[in-house]
């Protein structure tokens, strides 16, 4: 079967080649934070979609790999809406209340594809046991791909939240782990070149890398657009999956966001604090948005929306904040790797 999961043996065969390699690079350490304000004010002035995601549902998430637009097209009709990445890709997003997944397609094909929908009659079904996976699978510390000139090393951490495995035909899947729950949340394939661009572990090699793209502001400013609005649907599935209330966007806090991940990115900086000492109840009362109770997280490094939000999700503070009933409304910024998400409970 064309991109079946190759077990077993495909472990054994790459484990078993041995290279001297030359160089290795380690990529940017992710980093996330949060923080609540909570129950204070600034003062004044500061069917059909159901059924056809079941109909969709019935092909295999490993079945749409190396597929052409078309027949994607075919399967999934028009996407919802068509973002752009930092990777070359678009990302085609097919958003509801009963689904959710993106696919990258570059040059009429799909190089990669994230899903969050459960489907059991996947391969790998969304809320399995880490266990269970685990087992299945056997997920390694060090995998190589295309005939060993490439091995990715991966740390405990990467190991308990997002192990990857070799799929066949130069693909492979991340495993992206809820760890409070030890349930798989989402799936992420990934053709093996596009893995190598992306390098979201530490990386032994011998040869050459991708040469990274060069993008410019006004291509950088349409991938921050979609990845706030991936962020924002991604928050509310999640909510929606652990039966907590969807929120609602807030145009004025996530201007409020964008700036300081703006900031962060502009300046070098990693903190809920800006430059001058103001916090996010200060950003937000500068910007004339009132509110009950506030919240912030913020993330960096993390190579996309999905990355960013299961930093988020396996962090306590966080995933506090993302799975907060009280919460009402959500602002969104993002800019290049620079990520923050703004929390609000109106009064």
């Amino acid at each position: 079967m064309r991109n079946s999961i190759a077990v077993g043996l495909l472990f054994i065969l790459l484990s078993g080649a041995c290279y001297l390699f030359l160089d290795h690079t380690d990529p940017p350490e992710p980093q996330s934070s949060a923080e609540s304000i909570i129950d204070t004010a600034p003062p004044e002035q500061a069917v059909t979609k159901n059924s056809q995601a079941k109909q969709e549902e019935q092909k295999t998430f490993f079945s749409w790999l190396g597929a052409s637009s078309e027949e994607i097209l075919s399967q999934f009709k028009e996407p919802d809406r068509i973002d752009q990445s930092p990777y070359g890709y678009e990302w085609w997003v097919y958003s509801g209340k009963d689904r959710y997944f993106q696919i990258g397609v570059l040059d009429g094909e799909v190089v990669t594809a994230v899903t969050f929908s459960e489907n059991p009659n996947e391969q790998l079904v969304i809320g399995t046991s880490y266990r269970q996976l685990n087992q299945a699978y056997n997920f390694q510390s060090d995998v190589s791909i295309q005939s060993g000139m490439y091995a990715f090393q991966l740390t405990e951490k990467d190991l308990e939240t997002r192990p990857l495995i070799p799929l066949e035909d130069g693909w492979s899947a991340q495993l992206y782990f809820d760890t409070f729950t030890e349930e798989l949340s989402a799936v992420r394939a990934v053709r093996n070149d596009i893995l190598l661009e992306q390098q979201p572990y530490q990386l032994t090699y011998r040869g050459d890398l991708p040469t990274p793209q060069i993008l410019t502001a006004e291509e950088w400013e349409e991938i921050n657009q979609g990845a706030e609005q991936q962020i924002f649907e991604m928050t509310n599935y999640i909510r929606q999956r652990h039966e907590v209330d969807s929120l609602k966007v807030h145009h004025k806090a996530a201007k409020v966001a964008f700036s300081h991940s703006k900031d962060m990115n502009e300046h070098n900086y990693f903190s809920h604090h800006s430059k001058n000492g103001d916090g996010v109840g200060e950003r937000l009362m500068e910007a004339n948005v009132p509110y009950t109770r506030a919240g912030e997280n913020i993330a960096a490094q993390y190579i996309d929306s999905t990355a960013a939000i299961h930093g988020w999700i396996n962090s306590k503070g966080h995933r506090e904040s993302l799975l907060d009933e009280r919460y009402t409304h959500l602002g969104v910024g993002v800019d290049q790797l620079y990520y923050t998400q703004n929390f609000l409970a109106l009064p």
